[in-house]
């Protein structure tokens, strides 16, 4: 794929993720269309998850989106396609022969965002994530459960 938006911005008010820690009303706009019910990937209903999906391009390329919400933040994103270019190629850690990578943006005064998940070469799928927002519920999705929930190639 040719480039995708950064999904980690700045942490002020001003500038945010453009999808991770966005409102569902806010991916919307970003996405130009409303959003479909998705379900939920991590089941945390009784935490308050909530999971909506988009679909973007059209029959032949393109992604099919969920978007988990905790308390109304986009705290979780999964794009089902085999590859992806989330942010700058060069804010991606990833190690030899894993299935997991790290992303972490930074400014000159610091990290600005940080997010991290896995791709499944065998699964059509990148699953991506914030594990820790302050003063929110802390997330640890457990990746054979997600893998359940996409289908092999």
């Amino acid at each position: 794929m040719a480039s995708r938006r950064c999904l980690v911005g700045r942490r002020d008010h001003s500038a945010k993720m453009n999808i991770l820690l966005q409102t569902k009303e806010e991916i919307e706009a970003h996405f130009g269309k409303s959003a479909t019910m998705a379900p939920n990937l991590l089941g945390m209903v009784g935490q308050g998850e909530e999971a909506f999906g988009f679909l973007t391009g059209d029959m032949s390329e393109g992604f099919e989106i969920t978007v988990g919400f905790f308390n109304g933040k986009a705290r979780y994103v999964a794009f089902k396609k085999r590859t992806v270019q989330i942010g700058k190629y060069s804010n991606w850690s990833v190690k030899p022969a894993s299935e997991f990578f790290d992303y972490v943006e930074k400014r000159k005064k610091g990290v600005v965002g940080e997010a991290t998940g896995w791709q499944m070469p065998r699964r059509r799928y990148a699953f991506v994530y914030v594990p820790d927002v302050p003063g929110e519920i802390g997330i640890m999705p457990d990746k054979s459960a997600i893998d359940q929930k996409f289908p092999f190639s």
